[in-house]
């Protein structure tokens, strides 16, 4: 007997809705699924090599026996029934079963030709990607200190331009104080952060606004700042503050993460990236990160010269006066 579909309703409208962080949680998992990704995609593709889907193709069909108005085709075709008819059947049908045989080895030395080339030339990739990061370390698996900001907090508002309805994209937000003061004037903000613990502790913070109440937790996506980045159609983002991932990645990650930061932000909007001092850097990490991590801080006049190449314009660097993290801030024409 179906169930009653108004019990279900009301059963689904008894559900507490999810909070922040489950909802972040499950956004997550949607992002790291792994179909689509590269390595799904070669994988697909090499099973259906080895088991092709059961769907006929044109000429493949099944042998149907001789035409059945073949012996009707004038006098000399009846007489030659008599004659010739059932060794005329059985000529055609080992014929067209030889045909099948030898059809069906060729495609398969194809598939095994193929799997076999395809096979190598992951192996191959493999041994180049394992030359970039042997430990297959992600970086959110290391101890690293998030970049000292407090110098800059109250100006990264100012250095953004006026608020417009589109958010600015901070990452990697942190403990999400970056995140808090620029929601604090109005805009709107949405931070990306790697580490689990980081984005459960932003969003558990309680805030409360002008009159005291509770206001909802700042807008915190769980992943990897580049990814995010990638995924975001052009000219999507009002900004975009690069923090923390702009030192520890190599330098193709660095030169990927500030292209799509550019090619994220619309016409007229900034981008802001911090740069560590590289000697507190070097002091401030635990043995494991700093040997392990792929990269390091940048000097700021490099991210002058990075910007300015991706057509980046107004570039500014703006020193510490007595922390260790420099500001190189740029629009976007």
């Amino acid at each position: 007997m179906p169930e009653d579909p108004s019990a279900e309703d009301a059963a689904a409208a008894a559900d507490p809705p999810l909070g922040a962080d489950e909802q972040a949680l499950l956004a997550a998992f949607d992002r790291l699924a792994p179909e689509g990704s590269l390595q799904w995609g070669f994988d697909d593709a090499m099973r259906r090599i080895t088991a092709p889907p059961a769907v006929p193709t044109p000429g493949a069909a099944p042998w149907k026996g001789l035409p059945e108005d073949l012996w009707n085709r004038g006098r000399s075709a009846r007489i030659g029934q008599r004659f010739v008819g059932d060794v005329a059947r059985v000529l055609a049908d080992t014929l067209a079963a030889d045909a099948r045989a030898a059809s069906s080895e060729v495609v398969g030395g194809l598939n095994v030709a193929t799997w076999d080339a395809l096979r190598y030339l992951a192996a191959r990739v493999e041994l180049l990607e394992a030359r970039h990061n042997p430990a297959r370390l992600e970086a959110a698996e290391l101890a690293t200190v998030p970049p000292a900001l407090g110098e800059w907090t109250g100006q990264v508002d100012t250095w953004l331009g006026p608020p417009d309805p589109m958010a600015v994209i901070v990452g990697e937000s942190g403990d999400g104080t970056l995140l808090r003061a620029l929601l604090g004037t109005g805009r709107r903000v949405r931070g990306v952060e790697p580490r689990g613990a980081r984005v459960w502790s932003t969003l558990a913070e309680p805030r409360s606004g002008a009159a005291g109440a509770p206001t909802p937790p700042p807008d915190v996506v769980l992943g990897e700042m580049s990814d995010y980045l990638g995924e975001l159609p052009a000219g999507s983002a009002g900004g975009v503050v690069l923090v923390g991932c702009a030192d520890h990645l190599d330098l193709d990650g660095k030169v990927g993460l500030v292209t799509q930061a550019v090619r994220a932000v619309r016409s007229g909007g900034r981008v802001v990236v911090f740069a560590t001092d590289q000697r507190a850097w070097d002091e401030a990490l635990p043995v494991t990160a700093r040997d392990l991590l792929p990269g390091r801080p940048l000097h700021p006049e490099t991210w002058l010269l990075l910007l300015g190449r991706l057509g980046v314009v107004d570039i500014e660097w703006h020193r510490p006066s007595s922390g260790t993290v420099h500001a190189v801030v740029g629009g976007i024409a």
